[in-house]
């Protein structure tokens, strides 16, 4: 007698949050800062995995049987997507040879892709390691493994300003997730060898995805607050000074490495530069580093760079009298001479030449 597919009250909220994942997944995507692109895709496999389960328990498997091994394939993405993007967030190098981490899902996909054809009768393949692709033991090593070097990876770094500490609270519970989510999945197989196990205990390999992708939802919607301290001040740093609020102590710290990076790296001689270009070499996000000057300069991000500017056109019209006008204005990062006059004549209450000729004959 066969079982009619059916939906339950859990099926029915794991099913809810794949369209959550694959929002988040779009979401991400479309953004300027590159760096959260792996967490994207760890969505997007989250998402595929949990919708492949939805239709086991709900036997719609049965009525759409192609993507059974498609979860293996996802399962080796995640651990290299997560590694990736904590090496992004602490701007580590990622060498060109990071896609060989892909290598097991490259090899687990063509399996797939094989099964697939010959389910739809396209053709007949055999790969030599199916045993590889369809063992759950390989995965769960996998993911043990990745869990392992992200931990290491986040007790390597130093947490000595507040806004390390941060970043490394939000590395934290991004891995304790993706741990979570390894131990369920290793729980299964090993229990499933006992005769009090029950298949529904599958469902916890599910709860920790889909609280996964509520969590890194929240967090990405939260994600400014996040990392401006708004949201983890009182849930995880106390402040220890009474007489400066945990954000202003971090607005300073997070002020003086841009100005020192302003000073030493000069990289408003840029023409072409961007606050997305500034906050990415510092490890900001666009809107904690808009914020950041914002507050503490109190000019928007074009004044404060020109400021810089201005500053560096005043040393080359000092030092180097040889120069032309034209030839400084481009050096100190501005593209059109009207531009540089007028924010000169506004700074400084003169012309570039008359203030080299009031210098020259003073």
């Amino acid at each position: 007698m066969q079982i009619t597919p059916s939906f339950d009250s859990w099926t029915s909220m794991f099913l809810l949050a794949v369209p959550m994942g694959l929002f988040l997944f779009l979401s991400i995507m479309f953004t300027k800062d590159k760096k959260n692109l792996p967490i994207g895709f760890l969505m997007l496999a989250f998402s595929l995995i949990l919708f492949q389960y939805v239709l086991y328990w709900t036997r719609y498997e049965v009525v759409f049987p192609y993507l059974q091994l498609l979860p293996h394939v996802c399962y080796y993405t995640t651990g290299p997507l997560l590694y990736l993007y904590f090496l992004n967030l602490h701007k580590k190098e990622v060498k060109f040879n990071f896609g060989f981490h892909f290598l097991p899902a490259f090899l687990v996909l063509v399996t797939y892709l094989a099964i697939l054809t010959n389910q739809l009768g396209i053709a007949e393949f055999r790969v030599p390691w199916r045993w590889f692709s369809m063992n759950p033991w390989f995965i769960a090593i996998h993911m043990g493994v990745y869990s392992t070097l992200i931990f290491l990876q986040i007790y390597k770094q130093k947490t000595t300003t507040q806004y390390e500490k941060l970043r490394a609270r939000w590395s934290k519970i991004l891995v304790i997730l993706f741990s979570a989510f390894t131990l369920a999945y290793i729980s299964y197989y090993v229990l499933v060898r006992f005769p009090f196990f029950n298949s529904e205990w599958d469902y916890m390999i599910s709860i920790t995805m889909s609280i996964s992708i509520y969590t890194i939802g929240f967090f990405i919607i939260k994600q400014p607050q996040v990392f401006d301290g708004e949201f983890f001040a009182e849930l995880f740093l106390p402040n220890n000074n009474k007489d400066t609020s945990f954000e202003e102590s971090l607005m300073n710290e997070l002020y003086v490495k841009l100005t020192k990076h302003m000073e030493i790296e000069k990289p408003f001689i840029d023409n072409e530069l961007r606050l997305v270009n500034l906050a990415d070499d510092l490890g900001f996000s666009t809107h904690l580093l808009s914020k950041v000057i914002n507050k503490k300069s109190g000019k928007n991000f074009n004044q404060f760079i020109n400021d810089y500017r201005l500053q560096e056109a005043k040393r080359l019209l000092l030092e180097n009298p040889e120069y032309s006008i034209k030839s400084i204005y481009f050096d100190v990062g501005f593209n059109n001479k009207a531009t540089f006059y007028n924010a000169f004549k506004k700074e400084f209450h003169c012309t570039p030449t008359q203030f080299r000729d009031t210098v020259i004959t003073s």
